[in-house]
């Protein structure tokens, strides 16, 4: 049986995972380095990186595309007073701007967020992020040069 505390914490979890989504898809990166603590570690594509790495490859990576993020299908369990993980249902879909009459380049993929987090001054931050894809498929134009 959850208390109230818990569920609150989960809400407080759920909210972290929403404002990553949009300040990736919003460009806000110094408010998304605000939602890892100092030590978090990002494993994508087997890579492992810091999160001044992560921020700095996403930065460069996105440039002037245009992407949406969105994650679905909670798994949160908050396994005591500081500490959870979430499993989160992923998809994302990343495209960059025509040259000519060029279709779009870009990806749309989906797979799983595998997350811990740790509660640091009173916030819930990602402590961890590990993305796993099920399937990535390219548009029209291909995938984006890397």
């Amino acid at each position: 049986m959850w208390d109230l505390q818990t569920l609150a914490d989960v809400e407080e979890i759920k909210k972290t995972k929403a404002r990553y989504c949009r300040f990736v898809d919003t460009r806000e990166w110094a408010q998304l380095r605000k939602l890892f603590t100092d030590d978090c570690r990002f494993v994508i594509a087997g890579n492992s990186q810091s999160v001044e790495e992560f921020i700095s490859l996403a930065r460069r990576w996105l440039g002037n595309s245009t992407s949406v993020h969105s994650v679905s299908m909670p798994e949160v369990e908050v396994t005591g007073a500081t500490e959870a993980t979430a499993i989160w249902g992923m998809e994302d879909i990343v495209s960059f701007p025509a040259e000519g009459d060029q279709p779009l380049k870009g990806i749309h993929g989906w797979g799983h967020y595998h997350e811990e987090y740790r509660r640091e001054g009173g916030h819930w931050l990602i402590s961890s992020l590990t993305l796993t894809r099920l399937r990535l498929d390219s548009l029209p134009g291909g995938f984006p040069d890397a």
